[in-house]
């Protein structure tokens, strides 16, 4: 298997796939997860700094799960001249 030099311009393709995924993902996770359990954790009289503090941990939480998906996303993908294998030693 020939192997690629790993380019600026490479890097910055391999980034770019991993930042704005993950900042969409995190965003619209985020959003989604947040709004449902504030309405429940409100609904069921949960205080707010309670609620504050238990979301950002969720939030840390999921951010942390999206970005190990969004990292296997650009494992798998094919990319203009070239796309990221795992060889064994």
């Amino acid at each position: 298997m020939q192997e690629l030099e790993p380019t600026w311009g490479r890097a910055a393709a391999v980034w770019w796939l991993i930042f704005w995924r993950s900042l969409l993902g995190a965003v619209l996770l985020g959003a989604a997860i947040g709004f449902v359990f504030g309405l429940v954790a409100t609904l069921l009289g949960v205080s707010a700094s309670v609620v504050r503090n238990v979301a950002s941990i969720l939030g840390a939480v999921i951010g942390l799960l999206w970005a190990i998906v969004v990292v296997r996303m650009a494992l798998r993908k094919r990319y203009r001249d070239f796309r990221i294998a795992l060889v064994p030693r």
